[in-house]
């Protein structure tokens, strides 16, 4: 008997566990940071944008291991930041067919949450390279982080 709905114990099934990232929800599909950076030259880079006047504050020029998992969070946060600053912009724009229904919201949110994602990584505000200079720290006698 052959279809496709027959039972069969040997076959592997594969879950949702097998397929999300650890620390995402179920049915987040957005780009994420995981894996943005992966060279070796990314675990010793210069910092950028407003953090690049903070790198070197007490004389000694500091560096960011952008692979690892504190940056990965601190992109998120910047990420987080820029979404809610193209948020503010959106709600200014003037609809010319008057209000939206719910899916069309929710559709342009995950749009704008996706523009946020992009700006992070591409536009070099900086945000994230501070964050992670602040929190690792943490390693040389600063604030502790995994409390």
């Amino acid at each position: 008997m052959t279809g496709l709905n027959v039972y069969n114990p040997m076959r592997q099934t594969v879950g949702a566990v097998h397929v999300m990232q650890p620390g995402r929800l179920n049915g987040d599909y957005g780009s994420g940071f995981a894996g943005t950076f992966t060279s070796e030259l990314d675990k010793h880079a210069a910092p950028v944008g407003a953090a690049a006047n903070q790198a070197s504050l007490h004389g000694q020029p500091r560096t960011i291991d952008r692979t690892s998992e504190l940056y990965e969070k601190s992109m998120e946060m910047e990420s987080y930041i820029v979404k809610q600053m193209l948020s503010s912009m959106r709600k200014t724009v003037m609809r010319a067919n008057g209000e939206q229904n719910y899916a069309e919201q929710m559709y342009e949110d995950m749009l704008y949450d996706e523009y946020a994602v992009q700006m992070t990584k591409s536009a070099g505000f900086g945000l994230a390279d501070q964050l992670y200079l602040q929190l690792s720290a943490g390693e040389t006698g600063g604030v502790d982080i995994t409390a």
